[in-house]
């Protein structure tokens, strides 16, 4: 088992798509809240299931994803036998603005 941080950005992210489904079925978003917080605790046990991230590949670190729901990608990086979730991404979002995405993120965890 390894360590698993849900970071504050991935937890924001779990909050905006519960409150998008929420105001429109409380049962879809506690469903799929259930489903993307399941997921993570299935990176806790087998942290290297979800493939390599292609758009994040040149960051030069192990950027991977799992993919929830058929929609949503779990991002996350597993280094040093620890498992930070650092986003939701939306599969209908453009992928390109995902590394800008990632990098902002970071720059911002740094301050």
């Amino acid at each position: 088992m390894v360590q698993l941080n849900w970071t504050a950005p991935a937890r924001q992210d779990l909050q905006d798509i519960f409150r998008y489904y929420d105001a429109l079925s409380h049962e879809v978003a506690t469903s799929y809240a259930e489903e993307l917080l399941k997921a993570g605790d299935d990176l806790e046990q087998m942290p290297e299931m979800g493939q390599k991230e292609p758009t994040l590949e040149n960051l030069g670190r192990n950027y991977r994803y799992l993919l929830v729901l058929r929609r949503y990608k779990l991002i996350y990086l597993y280094e040093n036998n620890a498992c930070s979730i650092l986003m939701i991404w939306d599969c209908k979002k453009n992928p390109k603005a995902m590394r800008k995405n990632i990098r902002k993120r970071q720059d911002n965890s740094r301050n």
